[in-house]
């Protein structure tokens, strides 16, 4: 976070506990933007306490929460089919239910801020991001034609961004650029836009490395048993739909089968649970105390990490 705040990036933050974290690193309050729709009346309270200059809601009756004690961005619901893990099922007001929010808000006297959406994480379509930036322009329109304008200055527009693969990225980058000019010649070129670059910071930060710790033999399968599990490191699998690429990294060379057979290969995680099961594969016969090495493993792997059965979080080493 520090390293971060130096390089200038600031803090889009989901709740009272990671505000608080970025508060007691000592920065400050106005480069934090409280990026959650739905928020409890304490942890609103809190944040006007502290300054946060920011939100985001979806609904009516978060608005009605929040009141004009904070600047205010509507989260608009756009289509996030081709990502990893769509948010639209849960986040996001329709085209109709955004502009019922802005009326509601000059009805009271409360300026909306603009608008944020997100399209998904791990988005595949890039062109998700040209539909949703050019929904918000279309959303702006109607509004100007209903006389429910507001002080727009700020649209969001989230993240999702690929971290594993720059070609995939600069597509995205170029279809929000177009979609940007869209802006280009009207009273709202000059409205600042943001994003939520989560995924693409944190997808390359870690290489896992897991010994083979047990295996049985059962048929025409073997099974194996690794030192990490659904609930530490491979939280991905269970919350992200990560497919990981599991690389053999073997303990002694000489290790190596004499013949080239592979086998049907289930990889099992350390715990009780019997859905610890973190992937299929055919492979050459393993020893126990060989390795897999599996790369990019960074995003939503141990942000979720428990100690469940006892067994402690994997251990990180900085190179």
């Amino acid at each position: 976070m520090k390293h971060l705040s130096n390089n200038k990036v600031n803090f889009d933050c989901a709740s009272y506990g990671e505000i608080k974290q970025i508060l007691d690193l000592g920065i400050s309050s106005d480069r934090i933007i409280y990026a959650n729709p739905y928020k409890s009346s304490e942890h609103i309270k809190f944040a006007i306490d502290n300054k946060i200059p920011l939100t985001t809601i979806d609904s009516v009756e978060e608005f009605e929460k929040i009141g004009n004690n904070i600047d205010i961005l509507v989260r608009v619901k756009v289509n996030d089919k081709d990502s990893l893990m769509p948010f639209s099922s849960k986040f996001g007001s329709d085209f109709e239910e955004t502009l019922q929010i802005l009326k509601l808000a000059k009805k009271r006297n409360v300026n909306i801020s603009g608008f944020s959406f997100h399209v998904g994480s791990g988005c595949y379509n890039s062109n998700q991001y040209y539909d949703a930036i050019k929904m918000i322009h279309d959303i702006i329109n109607k509004s100007k034609q209903i006389k429910c304008l507001h002080d727009f200055k700020i649209i969001d527009i989230g993240g999702g961004f690929t971290g594993d693969d720059e070609n995939k990225f600069l597509s995205q980058a170029d279809k929000i650029k177009e979609a940007i000019k869209l802006f280009k010649n009207t009273s709202y070129r000059n409205i600042q836009f943001i994003s939520e670059p989560g995924r693409f910071y944190m997808t390359k930060t870690h290489t896992l490395y897991v010994p083979i710790i047990a295996k049985r033999k059962t048929g025409n399968k073997i099974f194996y048993i690794v030192d990490e599990s659904l609930y530490s490191s491979f939280s991905n699998i269970a919350y992200d739909l990560a497919k990981p690429t599991f690389k053999i990294i073997r303990q002694i060379e000489s290790k190596k089968s004499e013949s080239n057979l592979e086998y049907d290969s289930i990889i099992f995680g350390r715990t009780c649970d019997s859905q610890d099961k973190l992937i299929e594969l055919r492979i050459p016969e393993l020893q126990i105390g060989d390795y897999f090495e599996i790369e990019n493993m960074g995003a939503y792997t141990t942000a979720s990490s428990t100690n469940f059965n006892g067994f402690a979080t994997t251990e990180k080493v900085y190179l």
